[in-house]
């Protein structure tokens, strides 16, 4: 199995257990919305851009964390064509989550790629092509987790 297909997976798979997590364990804060906002809560701390290609089909998801015990939580999705797209957010400051862009029925030859920017300085770029047909059950896309959108910090997990 290829390095990139299991890269897929385990993105993938890490999404479902944070999002199954949050459902179980949640306060009663947790929003879902479709559609990526222009600003998330009262914004102010900075300003986060990710741009994104894609010559398939996809689903670029955010979630929005705040780090206070019980803080609240926004999970943010929005289909997109193959092509170029881009999302600029007013972020808060102490609000992470996961960043995550998954193809769609990709073929091989597909590709994806990310720039992800905080108040225009680059923190993340990120890009895959699809090598080989996926097996099944398993997926093709990108992720990474911050701890801070405002700062640009990369979480653990």
């Amino acid at each position: 199995m290829s390095n990139l297909v299991k890269q897929g997976l385990i993105a993938v798979l890490g999404l479902v257990i944070v999002l199954a997590w949050w459902s179980w364990t949640g306060d009663g804060t947790s929003e879902t919305s479709e559609g990526i906002p222009a600003k998330v809560w009262e914004g102010g701390a900075a300003r986060l851009t990710v741009e994104v290609e894609n010559t398939c089909p996809a689903r670029f998801n955010l979630t929005f964390n705040e780090r206070e015990q019980d803080g609240r939580s926004l999970e943010t999705w929005t289909k997109v064509g193959a092509g170029t797209h881009s999302w600029s957010i007013d972020v808060p400051a102490r609000v992470g989550g996961y960043i995550d862009f998954t193809a769609e029925n990709p073929q091989v030859g597909d590709r994806l790629a990310w720039r992800v920017k905080v108040d225009g300085r680059v923190v993340d770029e990120q890009s895959q092509t699809l090598e080989q047909e996926l097996e099944p059950n398993y997926a093709f896309g990108l992720q990474a987790y911050f701890e801070d959108y405002s700062t640009g910090e990369f979480g653990d997990d």
